[in-house]
Order: C-alpha cells, then sequence, then structure tokens
C-alpha cells in the first residue's frame, strides 16, 4: 500500500509515469497534452479512457483498445496520468464528465466509491463471471495486479539460505547485510508483521505497535531505505545489499535486460489497480462495453500481462499466456500454487488510518 497514491491533491508520478517522463524530470508535451486533453465532447462516438503513460499506456492501448475499436467500430482516445483528483475535477461538469472509463490505485477507488464518484456495475452489462471473484467489486474490478516479493542476489546468497518468508528475510545472522525496504510503503509494515509470525489471515486490523516492534528487532542499521520503485533493482544489482522488498514486474524486467536477482513470492503483498466508469461519463453505454470486453477477453487479459508483467485476475490467463512470457507466470497473483499465500491490502483500513501511520512510520526512519 504506498502512502503517496492516497495523497487526493496535486500533481504526483506514480510506478509508470516515469515511463513518460524525459531526462530532465519533466513531463514530455505528449504526456502533457495525454493528461490535459479528452477528446471534445463534438467528437460523437469516441470514448475516453484515463490511465497511464509510457510503455504502460502502449501496452493498454495494444492489449485492449486497438482490438476493441477495431471489433466494434466504437473510437477510444487514451489520456495519461489517471488519479483520483481527476474523476473529483469532472463532478461538477454540468455537460458530463469528459472522461468515461478511470483507472484508479485500490485505495483511491474506495475513496471514489465513498464519495458517488463512480457508477456501479451492472451484472446484465458487465460478464465479471471470469474474473477471481475476490477482485471483482461494486463499482468496477482489479485487472492490474502486482507482488511486493523477497527479492535477492544470487551472486550473495546461496540457494540454501534463500529466505521463504519475511521472518527469514529478518535474520540478518543468517543472511548478513543490509535489506533494502520501501521507506514510503504500508507494504514494510504489513511484511514486519509476517516477519513477527502473524499470520496472513490476521494481519488486519494491522497491529502498528507490534509492526514497529518487528522492525526494531531488524534495526535501522540494517536497512537500506528505497525511496522509489526502481531503487531495490539498483541495489540488489549494485551488491549494496543481499535482500530487497521488490516489486515482482521491476524484478522481470531487470532480468529480461541482464539482470540476475532471484525472487521469493511467497507471503507476497498484493497491490493494484481498479477499472471503473466515471458516475457522470458522457458515454456510459460504449464505457460498459468496453469494461465488458476486459472481463471477458482472457486472450487479451493474457497479451496485457505478458507486455507488462502485470496481471489481470482472469481465470484464463495463465492457460494463455504465450510460452516467451514463463518469467512472469509463477509470479502472477492468480497463480493457483501463490495464490492462497498472498496478502490483500484492507484499503479500507488504510482510508483510516493512513495519516497517522504515515507519520509515525517518517518518525521513527529518522529518530
Amino acid at each position: 500500500m504506498t502512502f503517496d497514491r492516497f495523497a487526493n491533491s496535486g500533481f504526483r508520478l506514480n510506478k509508470r509515469d516515469f515511463l513518460a517522463v524525459g531526462a530532465g524530470g519533466a513531463l514530455s508535451m505528449p504526456a502533457l497534452l495525454n493528461l490535459v486533453r479528452p477528446a471534445r465532447s463534438a467528437d460523437t462516438g469516441v470514448l475516453n479512457v484515463a490511465s497511464y503513460g509510457g510503455s504502460y499506456g502502449e501496452a493498454f492501448r495494444k492489449a485492449w483498445l486497438d482490438p476493441f475499436q477495431e471489433e466494434t467500430g466504437i473510437k477510444v482516445n487514451l489520456g495519461a496520468n489517471a488519479s483520483l483528483s481527476l474523476v473529483k475535477l469532472q463532478q461538477d461538469n454540468p455537460s458530463g464528465s469528459e472522461w468515461d472509463i478511470v483507472d484508479l490505485f485500490t485505495s483511491e477507488y474506495y475513496l471514489a466509491v465513498s464519495q458517488n464518484l463512480l457508477a456501479p456495475l451492472d451484472p446484465s452489462t458487465v460478464d465479471v463471471s471470469q474474473i477471481l471473484p475476490e477482485y471483482v467489486k461494486s463499482h468496477g474490478f482489479g485487472y492490474a495486479l502486482y507482488i511486493w516479493a523477497r527479492g535477492y542476489n544470487k551472486s550473495a546468497v546461496a540457494e540454501s539460505h534463500i529466505p521463504e518468508s519475511w521472518r527469514e528475510f529478518w535474520e540478518v545472522g543468517k543472511i548478513p547485510g543490509r535489506r533494502s525496504l520501501a521507506s514510503g510503503d504500508g507494504q514494510t509494515l504489513e511484511a514486519a508483521l509476517l516477519a513477527d509470525g502473524v499470520p496472513i489471515g490476521e494481519i488486519y486490523p494491522l497491529d502498528v505497535d507490534r509492526a514497529f516492534r518487528s522492525l526494531d528487532r531488524l534495526g535501522k542499521g540494517n536497512i537500506l531505505w528505497a525511496n522509489t520503485y526502481q531503487e531495490p533493482v539498483q541495489h540488489l544489482i549494485s551488491g549494496e545489499v543481499p535482500l530487497a522488498g521488490i516489486y515482482t514486474g521491476r524484478a522481470i524486467i531487470a532480468n529480461r535486460d541482464g539482470a540476475d536477482i532471484g525472487l521469493s513470492a511467497k507471503e507476497g503483498l498484493v497491490s493494484g489497480d481498479f477499472i471503473s466508469v466515471v458516475q457522470n461519463a458522457r458515454n456510459k453505454k460504449e464505457a460498459f462495453q468496453l469494461m465488458n470486453y476486459m472481463a471477458t477477453r482472457g486472450d487479451r487479459a493474457a497479451e496485457f500481462t505478458a507486455l507488462t508483467s502485470y496481471a489481470v485476475p482472469h481465470a484464463d490467463v495463465e492457460r494463455l499466456l504465450p510460452a516467451n512470457a514463463n518469467d512472469v507466470r509463477a509470479l502472477l497473483p492468480t497463480n493457483p500454487d501463490l495464490r492462497d499465500n498472498l496478502l490483500v491490502s484492507d484499503a479500507d483500513w488504510w482510508i483510516a488510518n493512513l495519516e497517522s501511520v504515515k507519520a509515525r512510520f517518517l518518525e521513527w526512519q529518522v529518530q
């Protein structure tokens, strides 16, 4: 659970948007234009989808939007930098929201539902029977899932010492060296509780005091804080740490580029994005057609998963993945061998407790 994704004001980049950022750190002009320009209302029949830019947006278009447009004749405009703020800005538009579909992080989805910003799913219009039930909600469904797991430097960690749990990850005596952990993510606290022996089914409500006692046991001196999603990859490749909390997709992409990062995903922490129709969307009928397409087309879901390493929780994804995506297959949250050993964050708990826990976590880091 990423603290920064709960912020409701101001512009922010997320783990995908860095792909649309130039070397100077500023958004490129195409990304900026996509952010502020949906298709004009005069362009009848154009469905406006707010998701993300860069290579993620390219994969989204290739796997979902281009085939949908070709098969239905409905034109689709894809914009970057989807957020709860974007949806809220559209609510007071007297002619309806300029964006029809929005891609929201889990926490943002729950906030949007509580604020009546999203349209409820109509089961007669959107068939979600092929989406795993734990990812189907009242106003949308999870479509891009990823795991925060234990990564290890294969040159530094013997096969007999691969950490198969967060408890083993915490054992500095067994595997000497610092651990790379996320400085701004709630996953670090969830991992701390798992390391202290709390079963996955009893993590929530989060015992914050116990989580910090577990971090005390690990010790600040044994932690190298990662401030971006890419830093754990760099920490492992450089040899600065033998172990890191890391998103599996980042490790997979790094390994495709020549890195040699090992992954241990049991007790992995699942996060993801939801796809939903905006409550006052101008093109609701077409929007729900696209939602139904995404919920029912296992072949498209498999292509999106292969392209991005983000899992679509469709029942047929694993069967339909291409042979060249074997590096993704074993690390999918939908993998039956892994599914029962993963923790899905409780977004409602984080919405209620975010500010106090975030302040305490940051204070603990600097004490």
